[in-house]
């Protein structure tokens, strides 16, 4: 697939719009977008992204910002929407496969379980699969959430509560699974390097390019040894060697004094971005809020990248980071209102952080450079960093925004 014909400077368009560009007439959140930023995928209770939207619920679609089209993709191989709503979408880096979770039982065939389950949609064939289900392709007895899909499509991660996706899960907790879709094989992944299977719940996952490595946060204590903080912590699973680690220490190995969630990792699987409430992660935490920090698993560092560019920590907390390939760039979002210059709107905005450059920049502008006028956050930056996706409802980041909903945006080619 081509990489998107695009202006040299950065500019910011709606993503959640039709076909004709027509806007949406309902809200749309949680952005995914592709490795080169051609395809961004969403959720939107909008019923007029696409025609026949007729289910009332919330679905996903898939935003071609090269060809400019619009399509649902939670609906089964036949076409028919789902009877009930669809959320939390994955994009593979060339945009062909989404994955998703959903409440409707009309998806695939056989799906009696009544649960939440985990869906591919190839949107080039049109096939819709289920992924949670066991290797022996036993659907799951209980939900299951968040996924989160290679690169190539092949594996995705995703949480759930069922005991019956694999053999001996006893624990009664959230756990983190990974589905192999060319082997048809499902495996826990919140286990310890022992194997041992974790006493609390895992959630939250983000996978590896490769789908060797898989991030997720724990409240567990027994992954790792010497896991007293009682905290919620970031962990790694490296699947091929069957080790875990935990990510959300110091640079000097010292666990956090308070929780940290929601990681994003890089495409080798060397960096994992997260945020926490520590204050001992690294020196001089002073602000009493969330930060977002960047764990180096080869060099065994910590670093903050919720600064600004003179290395200023936040004055507001800051979340939800999304990792580019190389680990290089950060997207995060932030009520802080000194990570840039003249950030005078009072809202939440959306930040990247250039690692290598040691720079800041507020991503969630106009194509002109005004600061919106409403908040901005859950970013997706781009394999190299030149895209980010984010929902917002500000009313003025592009011209003709009249819904008075939140949409989907992207700003690029960043610099």
């Amino acid at each position: 697939m081509a990489a998107p014909t695009l202006a040299a400077d950065p500019r910011t368009r709606r993503v959640s719009v039709s076909s004709t560009e027509g806007q949406a007439g309902s809200d749309s959140y949680d952005p995914s977008v592709s490795a080169d930023g051609r395809y961004v995928t969403f959720e939107s209770f909008a019923s007029d992204l696409v025609a026949n939207d007729t289910n009332g619920a919330l679905d996903v679609f898939v935003r071609d910002r090269q060809t400019g089209i619009t399509k649902r993709v939670s609906v089964s191989s036949a076409g028919s929407e789902a009877n009930s709503y669809s959320r939390d979408p994955s994009i593979s880096a060339d945009g062909r496969y989404v994955a998703f979770e959903s409440g409707a039982n009309n998806l695939v065939a056989n799906d009696t379980n009544g649960k939440t389950d985990i869906f591919v949609r190839d949107h080039l064939t049109g096939l819709t699969k289920r992924v949670s289900v066991s290797s022996g392709e036993g659907q799951a007895n209980s939900h299951s959430f968040q996924p989160s899909i290679s690169a190539d499509g092949r594996h995705v991660a995703f949480m759930s509560k069922a005991r019956d996706l694999v053999a001996n899960d006893t624990n009664g907790a959230l756990d983190v699974f990974v589905r192999d879709r060319r082997e048809g094989s499902t495996r826990r992944v919140s286990i310890s390097s022992g194997e041992g299977q974790a006493d609390s719940g895992s959630s939250y996952p983000s996978i590896s390019a490769d789908g060797r490595y898989v991030a997720f946060e724990s409240t567990a204590s027994d992954l790792v040894a010497n896991d007293t903080n009682g905290a919620l912590d970031v962990f790694v699973r490296d699947r091929r060697e069957g080790t875990t680690r935990r990510m959300s220490i110091s640079s000097g190995e010292g666990q956090a004094d308070s929780g940290s969630s929601y990681p994003s990792i890089s495409a080798d699987g060397r960096y994992v971005a997260f945020q926490s409430s520590a204050s001992d992660l690294i020196a001089d935490d002073t602000n009493g809020s969330y930060d977002v920090f960047v764990r180096d698993r080869q060099q065994g560092e910590t670093r903050r990248v919720s600064i600004s560019s003179a290395g200023i920590e936040g004055d507001r907390s800051s979340f939800v980071p999304s990792i580019s390939a190389d680990g290089r760039y950060v997207a995060f979002h932030s009520a802080a209102r000194n990570l840039v210059a003249n950030d005078t709107n009072g809202k939440a905005d959306v930040f990247v952080r250039d690692r290598q450059q040691g720079v800041t920049r507020r991503v969630s502008l106009t194509s002109s450079g005004s600061q919106a006028d409403e908040r901005s956050w859950l970013p997706s930056i781009s394999a190299d960093g030149r895209y980010v996706a984010f929902e917002s409802d500000a009313s003025n980041l592009v011209a003709n925004d009249t819904n008075g909903r939140f949409d989907v945006f992207v700003r690029g080619p960043l610099p």
